[in-house]
């Protein structure tokens, strides 16, 4: 990908208040999305990552739920 030279403020300078800020959101809401990705790669397993919600606190402890979901998985695959 060839670099593109831009001056940011400058661009920015020359938007309206309201697109600017828009811009703004924009990039931000697209930087979570690619940070968000990248935790994902090193993220716990699935049961620590639940494993204290309290919409989840139910859930059996005895219970791999990485594995009950790469079970239920194959059987819907099948």
């Amino acid at each position: 990908m060839k670099s593109v030279s831009l001056n940011l403020d400058q661009e920015l300078a020359s938007l309206d208040q309201t697109a600017a800020l828009q811009f703004k959101q924009a990039v931000m809401a697209m930087l979570r999305l690619v940070k968000g990705r990248q935790a994902m790669r090193s993220e716990a397993p699935f049961f620590d990552r639940i494993a204290r919600h309290e919409a989840i606190g139910t859930w059996p402890a005895t219970v791999d739920v990485d594995q009950h979901i790469a079970s239920l998985r194959d059987e819907w695959d099948s």
